[in-house]
């Protein structure tokens, strides 16, 4: 009897080290087909998983598992790695001003919230941005019941550009800094909209987008997030100012949409080296993954990067401290 439950393990064991390998091997290929990206979403799930099954595969000297496990290990941990190592392009001292050079411009604090439209608690959010209250906030699925109650953070946010919808699509951005240039634009064909302006903070123009395209349920929407990073990866990339992206991309750092972006855009995630910071499900213990990121040009600093605390909303906010060149 003992013999047949040790065969069932064993066969069990295979199994799973070989699914494994299999979803993590198909989270690399996410550009061949929609479907094989949803599985680059859970790295951080299936570099556990397979050293758990690692273990086991060690204690029963299975050498197929083990090399599977191994693999798959290996996999994960060289996609997740970035987050954890210290991020490249230099501490926010890199901009101190040389004699005879522009004095450095101060620190500029960013929170990005998607408070959920139908979040029933929409003081808790509000709450939260007067307590902490950032230079710059990016607010995300804004409906005009949130648009109402954003107005209760006018005496600190007097510059606003606000683009409400009754789906969960509509936009805001509050700066405690003048915007100009503030418009809607449709990127890549995308009927879903971005909101971009011109922020003037202490004698400087940095270039804000927000964005939040939407999720991958199918092919065609698969296809239009892809549409809707790519081209705002060319706006970026295009931008004389100094840049800053925000925004639920619905995808993960691992997925080929965020990928795509990165490349187009040449934009560094803010969460380089500060680790994986999931901001969904906040309803949940898991699955959580990130997919809610800021992203600066090359000549931004990043001097901290930090998930923020439950709003009531089923997404965490993203607070993040910058630094633009002088």
């Amino acid at each position: 009897m003992c013999d047949v439950k040790h065969s069932r393990f064993r066969t069990v064991l295979g199994a799973a080290a070989a699914l494994l390998l299999a979803v993590t091997l198909a989270g690399s290929c996410g550009s061949w087909h929609w479907v094989l990206d949803l599985a680059s979403h859970f790295r951080a799930y299936w570099l556990v998983g397979s050293a758990v099954c690692l273990a086991l595969a060690t204690r029963q000297s299975r050498w197929p598992a083990l090399a599977c496990c191994g693999l798959a290990v290996a996999g994960n941990t060289w996609a997740l790695l970035p987050f954890w190592l210290p991020a490249s392009g230099g501490p926010p001292t890199a901009f101190a001003a040389e004699p005879g050079a522009p004095e450095a411009v101060p620190p500029l604090s960013l929170i990005l919230a998607n408070v959920h439209r139908l979040n029933p608690d929409k003081s808790q959010a509000v709450a939260y941005l007067r307590d902490r209250q950032p230079d710059v906030a990016v607010i995300l699925e804004v409906d005009a019941g949130w648009r109402a109650h954003l107005e209760s953070l006018d005496e600190i946010y007097p510059h606003r550009m606000v683009e409400p919808r009754e789906d969960n699509f509509g936009i805001a951005i509050l700066s405690r800094w003048p915007l100009t240039d503030s418009r809607v634009v449709r990127f890549g064909g995308s009927p879903f909209p971005n909101v971009t302006a011109m922020l003037r903070f202490h004698g400087r123009d940095v270039r804000l987008f927000a964005t939040h395209p939407h999720p991958p349920f199918n092919a065609a929407l698969a296809a239009t997030q892809l549409a809707q990073l790519g081209a705002l990866a060319d706006a970026a990339a295009a931008s004389t100012a100094p840049c800053i992206v925000a925004g639920d991309f619905n995808a993960t750092p691992w997925s080929a949409p965020y990928r795509l972006f990165v490349t187009r855009s040449g934009c560094r995630d803010t969460a380089l080296g500060f680790g994986v910071q999931p901001t969904w499900n906040a309803r949940g213990i898991a699955p959580r993954i990130p997919i809610d990121h800021v992203f600066v040009s090359p000549d931004v600093a990043i001097l901290q990067r930090s998930v923020g605390p439950d709003v009531g909303s089923d997404h965490f906010p993203v607070e993040a401290t910058l630094v633009l060149p002088p």
